[in-house]
């Protein structure tokens, strides 16, 4: 007997296994499903309280007490600067005083907004103040990120001359007219040390956004500045001696008589260059005046008796003058400190 076979097409498929998960893998894919809906139903109370405004003041002012700018600048939502200098680790790790002992005074949240006043020690002062905040991009899409706002820098309002640039705990920065920014609230000090001026340092204290802490630096003359005055003194006289009249031009001397000069030329030369030292009256150079000695000859006629001689005459000058130093080049005017000049002697 023959069994015929079924028609193509109408064999029966075998039945597959419904998908079985191994324990382990079911027990981890549970797991994992339970951790996000604890994290989604967790996120709004960690809103309130690990990532609370409050919370990004005291992770700022933390950030500054551990010397961490890079920390800092990453919790302020900021305008761009150019001038970054001051905004550097290097200076707050110079800072005679840095924020410590954060404490939460109050806090307010209206929408994106926040307010929040927080205490602080700087150096040997308590101080408290209130900070705007700003609800920046949530972290992984969850969490509140909240930033310091600062419409505009706090900045050293720098009253400097001399120098072009200047000394923030002990880093260079330029001397920026328009001030330097800075990160707050700090100490700062301030002053230079440049080759021809220097100036001690100051310090100023700097707390909240959009503050000018003004900053005047008295400059005092160095070593290298009084030799140059000193050189430059003595090359003006020298040239001042080559001139062939009784009053020299642009010189602290001259010579004035009666007497008719032959020849119309005189012979000046320095017996004695004067001893320069240098004084400063809050931004202003002097030269404390000094005597210098010079001598005048020549020949000349008695316009009364017409009588002819040589002469030689020998002038103690009281020089003093103004000093400038403009992008490290040294400026002196000398002057007569207001005595007569020298006469002519009396007919013989």
């Amino acid at each position: 007997m023959t069994t015929t076979p079924p028609p193509q097409g109408t064999q029966k498929q075998p039945r597959r296994p419904f998908l079985v998960l191994d324990p382990r893998a079911f027990r981890l894919l549970l797991a994992a499903i339970v951790a996000v809906l604890l994290t989604v139903a967790s996120v709004p109370v960690l809103n309130l309280t690990a990532h609370a405004p409050q919370r990004a003041v005291v992770a700022y002012l933390s950030a500054l007490e551990d010397g961490d700018a890079s920390r800092a600048l990453g919790l302020l939502a900021a305008p761009s600067t150019r001038n970054t200098a001051a905004l550097d680790d290097a200076v707050l790790a110079g800072a005679w005083s840095l924020p410590r002992d954060p404490r939460v005074v109050d806090s307010r949240v209206e929408g994106d907004r926040a307010s929040v006043t927080v205490g602080f020690t700087l150096g040997d002062s308590s101080h408290e103040e209130t900070y705007s905040l700003v609800r920046a991009a949530p972290q992984w899409g969850l969490f509140d990120r909240w930033l310091i706002e600062v419409d505009k820098w706090p900045r050293l309002g720098l009253d400097v001359t001399g120098s072009s640039v200047v000394e923030i705990n002990g880093v260079a920065a330029p001397a920026d007219r328009g001030g330097v920014p800075l990160l707050f609230p700090a100490g700062y000090t301030v002053g230079f040390n440049a080759e021809y001026l220097h100036a001690d340092p100051v310090r100023v204290d700097v707390l909240r956004p959009g503050e000018i802490a003004p900053v005047t630096l008295d400059p005092e003359p160095t070593e290298a500045l009084a030799s140059e005055v000193a050189a430059e003194a003595v090359a003006q006289l020298d040239a001042c001696a080559e001139q062939t009249t009784l009053m020299p031009s642009g010189c602290p001397f001259g010579f004035e008589t009666d007497h008719e000069i032959l020849g119309d030329e005189v012979a000046w030369s320095i017996v004695e260059h004067p001893s320069i030292t240098l004084t400063a009256d809050g931004t202003q150079l002097t030269v404390a005046p000094a005597e210098a000695v010079v001598e005048v000859s020549g020949r000349s006629r008695d316009i009364v008796t017409a009588y002819e001689s040589d002469f030689t005459e020998r002038i103690i000058v009281r020089i003093t003058g103004l000093v400038t130093v403009a992008d490290g080049e040294v400026s002196v005017t000398l002057v007569n400190e207001g005595q007569s000049l020298g006469q002519s002697p009396p007919a013989s």
